[in-house]
Parts: structure tokens; sequence; C-alpha cells
């Protein structure tokens, strides 16, 4: 009886970046647009993704800027959740809250012209290997 008495513990996440209102993917999962507050189950490293569209021109010549960070963030374990505590911290007739706050600068995409962009390629096959004769 005494057991069904214990506390719990309720996880939590808000991610915010600049600019806000960036696309958020937590281990490739959508979660929503920043400032955005996400429960969480585990401890552990997360994969973080954020990206916008920002439309910079006119209507009738439309530009847009594209920002876009993926890393890599690890959750820290509380006390009460290290191994072994977190069996006398369940038991407890205590509600533990884990609130964490992830803060992200998402840069800017550079944007290449396209005489730039085939230029890159261009450098880049270089690099590649000559290819192999075809067998008969």
């Amino acid at each position: 009886m005494l057991l069904s008495l214990g506390g719990c513990v309720e996880r939590s996440v808000t991610l915010v970046s600049d600019p806000p209102g960036s696309l958020v993917y937590l281990n490739q999962v959508e979660q929503g647009t920043t400032p955005c507050t996400v429960p969480f189950k585990w401890y552990g490293d997360y994969s973080v993704r954020l990206r916008k569209k920002v439309n910079i021109g006119t209507p009738l010549k439309p530009k847009n800027v594209y920002y876009y960070l993926h890393t890599h963030k690890t959750m820290p374990r509380p006390w009460y959740q290290w191994y072994g505590v977190d069996l006398f911290a369940s038991i407890l007739p205590i509600e533990f809250k884990d609130h964490q706050i992830w803060a992200f600068i998402v840069p800017k995409v550079p944007t290449l012209t396209t005489a730039e962009l085939i230029k890159k390629a261009n450098e880049l096959k270089a690099k590649l290997p000559p290819p192999k004769p075809a067998s008969p």
C-alpha cells in the first residue's frame, strides 16, 4: 500500500532558437516550432535539427533565406534519477519535476549563384577517382 503512494517524475524540455519559429526535430520526429515544450522519457543523447525558411523578397521577386542546424544534445540525469537512488525516489510521496531549457542559434545557409554551384560541382567531380573499366 505504501508503494502505491510513491511519487513520479514529470520531464520536459523547452527549445528556443534564434531565429524563432524554427521547425524542431528531436531524433527525426517533428516536435513543432520554437519556442516549444516537449515531454521526454529518457536521459541521454538526442539528435536535434532546426530549420527555417524566410522570404525576404517581394511577392513579384521572392528571395528565400534558409537557416539550418543539425547537432546533438545530451539530456543530463538529475540526482534523483541516478541508478539506485531512483528506487528510493520513486517510493517517496513527492512529485519531481525536471524541466530543462535548450537554446540554439540557427546559422544562415549560404546561398550560391548557379555559376558558383556549377564551379563547386566541377571541383568535386575532379576529386573523384577515375571510373573503373566495365568488365565484359
